[in-house]
């Protein structure tokens, strides 16, 4: 065997396990939520069964699913688009541009991903109760856009200062705006590091449970919280609940699949610039 071959053959062997063990649990909740309620308390458990849909037949028409989803997708997209305008602004402008203090705002922008989320519930419900944003689409967009901007914002530094200068110099000469440099030539280069940011951005608004318990109410709440709530007097609804989490994984899935090239990309060049 060449030694290549034999390298990724050894590669391969010692991934199966972390494959295995990253695997399982999304097998097991997808396997959940098409069994029986005795065949989820099963002991030991039932790996060959007759699937059945009643799960989801259930989550589709006992709550408004829809109306849930909704919501997720509005949020998690405004999330998205939002923290990808201000910090493709504010990456190509610490990028270009040098002021006092400009590495000391740097370092802050990255302090304020290293807070608690749990310390900063309190402030952000009682600055929302403040503006009326309880229980809105606006007050969710604020605080889940202030998480991703600063990965966003130092990620695309990167990404930024890795397009030549002499071709948005060459640009300016001929007659573009410094916005125009940067929708027509920077934007176009360091597409791979936005898929990045816009994926980051909408998976942490699409996954987030803590500030979508607290801000939402009643009309803005969305699925994490739904599927938290899927409980009676006798206990949690395990299977509802598995039907509804497939359900919810799915976009991520897909878009992550769709988007896979310019993914791989975006992290092997960000890795490779530091």
């Amino acid at each position: 065997m060449k030694p290549t071959r034999l390298r990724a053959t050894l590669t391969g062997a010692a991934l199966l396990p972390v494959l295995a063990w990253t695997l399982f649990p999304i097998y097991w909740i997808t396997t959940a939520s098409f069994k029986t309620e005795l065949a989820l308390y099963a002991k030991p458990p039932q790996w060959l069964f007759t699937p059945i849909l009643d799960n989801y037949t259930r989550v589709l028409t006992n709550i408004p699913f829809f109306q849930y989803l909704k919501n997720s997708l509005v949020i998690a997209l405004g999330t998205t688009i939002g923290s990808l305008v201000l910090g493709t602004l504010a990456g190509y402008g610490f990028a270009r541009f040098r002021f006092r203090a400009s590495e000391a705002v740097r370092f802050l922008v990255l302090v304020t991903r290293m807070a608690p989320r749990m310390v900063l519930v309190v402030p952000y419900y009682l600055m929302m109760q403040r503006l009326g944003l309880l229980d809105t689409y606006t007050g969710l967009l604020v605080a889940y856009v202030s998480f991703a901007l600063p990965f966003s914002i130092w990620l695309l530094i990167g990404f930024f200062v890795d397009v030549p200068l002499d071709v948005e110099e060459a640009a300016m000469i001929d007659g573009c705006g410094r916005l125009g440099v940067l929708l027509r030539i920077v934007i176009p280069i360091a597409a791979p590091g936005l898929v990045v940011a816009a994926i980051f951005a909408f998976l942490v608004s699409w996954n987030e449970f803590l500030f979508a318990l607290i801000l939402s109410g009643v009309e803005a709440k969305t699925l994490p919280v739904v599927i938290a709530g899927l409980n009676t007097d006798a206990g949690p609804l395990y299977g509802e609940m598995s039907a509804a989490a497939v359900m919810v994984m799915l976009p991520n899935i897909v878009m992550t699949l769709a988007l896979q090239r310019y993914l791989v990309k975006g992290l092997t060049l960000g890795a490779v610039k530091g």
